[in-house]
């Protein structure tokens, strides 16, 4: 039997070689065509869909922890990866026996072998995002889960995800994000977002943004599906970071609640409010939950290291309002004056709104490459650092390892941010 390891390659021989129009068109009926091949996995068990252009992934934990808690054996699919491919698939966060993923993994690739799609519909083979999000699905009918709670990938209404009939669908804020993709405002990508709902289905958002509610309450009207929204639902809410986690107090339907959350930030406490909200409308909040909850810690999500006694901080903010939050949280625990940021990002951020803000506060920056294989632009990004402050400490330093070992040198604290991929390839993280 293959090693552990051979879930880190074994995708990547789906993945198209460019971007497919066709694929991204017909992904639907691609993945319904696909899913029926393999016997619909996801009718297995019950599911929850979170969509949002930011904090879905740690609402989507949040989620399934409560759900744990509650006594149901709950799934949880996430992107991207950063250390391991494992971690888009595990039970409520930890990691299933190695054995199950590659025995599901033998199982998948041999129904998968003889599966051609439709010329009409695009690339033949499953994309990549394609096969994880059919794999998983036959990873937690496998591992006898009664419950996963699944996030989306880019947008919500061609995701690969949305072919499934969930219990309940959770929408977190939106920005502007992917706007080659996904529209160019906040309403365009809000509708994309929203086509998650279905049919009679109760939703929770924690949006804010005017426009966002608006096409949420319309789709949810369209299809007869209550919603709510957690600034209409809880009151007294405060939050505090601190090196222990994030402090926060609210209440929610007569009840206090008081957490100290592993994951620290404004907007952690805030995903963590929209995960109890749902649950408690649904009937499974608990205690055990609630212990779970505040114990929950994902990869790259206001991750805290000491390395050699140099404090690392490991974010994947990537859109203006997440990495005020994440600035605004290490400022709370450090002095970013006298620490360092490593930055980068893909194509398609916001670059100059993270970079205005970032800039001025610390005291050494270094620019680098998220990753070898997403398309960026880091000699860009450097020129636009140096452009908001010439006389500031800014170095270019494409090798993401060199980045970090330098930066380690300076015995300074250290974040890492702009992106999920930028934490993935450097040796000493993992």
């Amino acid at each position: 039997m293959p090693d552990i390891h051979a879930l880190e390659t074994v995708f990547d021989s789906f993945a198209p070689m460019q971007r497919d129009p066709n694929i991204r068109e017909n992904r639907l009926d691609r993945m319904r065509l696909l899913l029926s091949h393999l016997g619909n996995p996801e009718r297995s068990f019950r599911t929850y869909h979170i969509a949002g252009s930011k904090g879905k992934g740690s609402t989507s934990a949040y989620l399934a922890a409560l759900l744990t808690g509650s006594g149901r054996k709950c799934g949880l699919y996430l992107s991207p990866h950063i250390y391991t491919i494992r971690e888009r698939f595990t039970l409520s966060s930890q990691f299933f026996p190695d054995s199950l993923y590659l025995d599901t993994l033998s199982e998948f690739l041999d129904m998968v072998s003889s599966f051609h799609l439709p010329e009409s519909l695009g690339a033949r083979k499953p994309t990549t995002f394609e096969a994880y999000t059919a794999y998983g699905y036959m990873l937690f009918r496998n591992a006898g889960c009664t419950d996963a709670v699944i996030e989306t990938g880019l947008g919500g209404r061609l995701d690969a995800t949305n072919t499934i009939e969930p219990e309940a669908v959770l929408l977190t804020p939106i920005e502007l994000e992917h706007t080659d993709v996904l529209g160019s405002t906040i309403r365009e990508i809000a509708v994309e977002k929203s086509k998650i709902i279905t049919e009679g289905t109760p939703v929770f958002s924690s949006a804010k943004d005017a426009d966002a509610r608006a096409v949420f309450i319309e789709e949810a009207m369209k299809m007869h599906s209550p919603i709510e929204f957690l600034d209409d639902a809880i009151s007294g809410f405060s939050s505090r970071s601190s090196l222990d986690g994030e402090r926060v107090r609210f209440k929610l339907l007569d009840n206090d609640f008081s957490l100290i959350l592993r994951m620290s930030s404004l907007a952690m406490a805030e995903n963590a409010a929209l995960a109890i909200l749902a649950a408690s409308r649904l009937g499974l909040l608990t205690e055990r939950g609630i212990q779970l909850l505040e114990r929950t810690q994902l990869p790259g999500r206001f991750e805290k290291r000491w390395i050699d006694g140099t404090l690392v901080v490991i974010d994947g903010a990537h859109t203006a309002r997440s990495m005020r939050y994440t600035l605004d949280t290490f400022m709370e625990i450090d002095e970013p004056a006298s620490s360092t940021l490593i930055f980068s990002a893909v194509e398609g951020k916001d670059v100059s709104h993270m970079l205005s803000m970032l800039i001025p506060e610390f005291g050494r920056i270094i620019i680098t490459k998220p990753d070898e294989w997403k398309k960026s632009d880091p000699e860009g990004i450097f020129h636009q650092a140096r452009a908001i402050a010439p006389d500031k400490d800014i170095e270019y330093i494409p090798d993401r390892n060199k980045a970090l070992g330098k930066a380690l040198g300076w015995k300074r604290s250290i974040l890492i941010a702009g992106s999920f991929y930028l934490a993935s390839g450097m040796e000493a993280l993992r």
